[in-house]
């Protein structure tokens, strides 16, 4: 969240940037780059404009590749298991910073009142700013710990579960994320 609000580079906040990141910092490409770019692909035609607020991809992605992480060599069935489950938790990140939205008015209101009583007034521009960014930190990290906490239960709930059928790939789940944005073509704007 502080990549759109504290410095935002347009790049940052992506899914499949922060994929590379990963696999920077833990020297393995797999399966970090895969779930990049599914949750890329995804929601590629969704972006930021005015009130709209996309659904947290890179929330969604910390999640399962922290989950991966945990696990002991999980197989494809489980990984598509815990990606499919992380995909509420880019909707529940997209709610909870709406619901922050509608409660920053106060801090609105907060900012007007300083504006008009002066410098000696608590609320200056500089602690509204930085007590937004460390309430937007503190309810990021609390909702991704959380997420992270019930996918990991999930995954070795349903490991055992799971050994037997189908093994999906990657690319089976690259083309189910490909759906919306091979719809959005069907618009002549796009």
């Amino acid at each position: 969240w502080l990549t759109r609000f504290a410095l935002d580079l347009g790049f940052v906040h992506r899914p499949l940037f922060a994929a590379m990141l990963w696999s920077l910092l833990t020297f393995r490409l797999q399966p970090a780059m895969s779930a990049g770019m599914f949750f890329e692909l995804l929601w590629l035609d969704l972006f930021p404009a005015g009130t709209f607020i996309p659904p947290h991809g890179l929330l969604s992605l910390s999640a399962v590749l922290t989950v991966l992480a945990c696990l002991p060599d999980p197989d494809m069935r489980v990984t598509a298991l815990v990606v499919v489950l992380a995909l509420p938790l880019a909707y529940l990140g997209a709610w909870v910073e709406q619901r922050y939205r509608k409660r920053q008015n106060l801090s609105y209101n907060s900012l007007i009142i300083w504006n008009r009583r002066g410098v000696t007034h608590p609320y200056t521009p500089d602690r509204l700013v930085f007590q937004a960014l460390g309430e937007l930190f503190a309810l990021g990290f609390a909702l991704y710990m959380a997420g992270a906490a019930a996918l990991l239960a999930c995954a070795r709930l349903a490991q055992p579960l799971l050994a037997g059928g189908v093994q999906p790939t990657w690319p089976m789940l690259w083309v189910g994320a490909c759906g919306g944005a091979v719809l959005a073509l069907r618009l002549p704007r796009a």
